[in-house]
């Protein structure tokens, strides 16, 4: 048996909210001003950001329903929008459409090939921002389930070489989840008890067709798949999420929510001034899920720091 169907539908139905948003998005960046780009797209940015964050908060509200049909009620309840803020700032992901059209109309391109950049840009900004909500919410309310004691890797075709060597794999709670921009993959809660098997990028590239393959792996790469060689020697998908120095070690960590008007920041007392800014930060660094799984002695402990860092309520 492979990864359980819910945990298939689960992932289809996050990559139908991430395509969704994603064409909203792409519709808002389509009726910008090609005579007056940039003033017309600050203006309409503020309807992207809405349009993104209502697509993120569908997205990680999905996890609370599926989880506990899943596996049960947890230690407390998924907060989506908690999710939602430390899935990062959208400033930056709305200002490079605009700067790569920009720069493209520099560079001599035509503006309907420089409009056309940003907007395939901007949809793939937005998928991945809606995913890594989803999966931020998927992490906390597994970890919030004492019957939860790792996830596998739900990889759905047609998929990319990086995510195909990672399929089937199975981490603990405290592994960041490596994804790149655009990736759909999803996470399935695996206990003790469960003796479904493991889908493998070799059972992957078995189900895929000849130009799905060459796609995927580039037409040498894929014929040596073919011949024998070791996907994961032909694929080098490794790659780590960012980490910041706190507490004299590396952590993974986010400074989302942390304003004073940040419903994280909402439960702290001390702050601290941000150099350079007139805002000012909670003092205690804001830990994401996997981080506070990997500190914590037990999960009771871990329930209690999901609960400090707003992850549950």
């Amino acid at each position: 048996m492979t990864v359980p169907p819910e945990a298939q539908a689960h992932q289809a139905d996050r990559a139908v909210q991430a395509a969704v948003t994603a064409a909203a998005v792409r519709a808002v960046w389509g009726s910008v001003d090609p005579e007056n780009l940039e003033a017309s797209w600050l203006t309409q940015a503020a309807v992207a950001a809405e349009l993104i964050r209502a697509g993120q908060l569908a997205a990680a509200s999905m996890a609370e329903a599926w989880l506990t049909q899943e596996t049960g009620p947890g230690e407390g309840a998924v907060n989506p929008e908690t999710a939602v803020a430390a899935a990062g700032d959208l400033t930056g992901p709305l200002l490079y459409p605009l700067l790569i059209a920009l720069n493209r109309l520099r560079r001599g391109f035509s503006v309907a090939m420089s409009i056309l950049s940003g907007a395939a840009f901007l949809e793939m900004v937005t998928r991945s921002l809606v995913a890594d909500a989803g999966r931020i919410a998927d992490i906390a309310g597994m970890i919030a389930r004492p019957r939860v004691v790792s996830y596998v890797r739900v990889v759905h075709l047609p998929a990319c070489a990086r995510c195909i060597i990672l399929a089937g794999n199975e981490y603990s709670l405290s592994d960041g989840f490596l994804r790149h921009p655009r990736c759909d993959c999803t996470l399935a809660p695996r206990r003790p008890s469960d003796t479904w098997e493991l889908a493998s990028p070799g059972d992957l590239f078995a189900e895929m067709t000849a130009a799905q393959q060459r796609r995927a792996f580039g037409e040498a790469g894929a014929k040596a798949i073919t011949e024998g060689a070791d996907i994961g020697q032909v694929v080098n998908a490794r790659r780590g999420m960012t980490t910041v120095t706190r507490y004299r070690r590396t952590v993974q960590a986010t400074t989302e929510g942390t304003t004073r008007r940040g419903f994280y920041a909402s439960r702290r007392k001390k702050f601290e001034k941000v150099p350079g800014s007139k805002y000012a930060r909670a003092k205690t660094p804001r830990l994401m899920p996997e981080e506070i799984y990997r500190l914590a002695d037990d999960r009771e402990h871990a329930i209690r720091l999901l609960k400090r860092y707003a992850y549950i309520v």
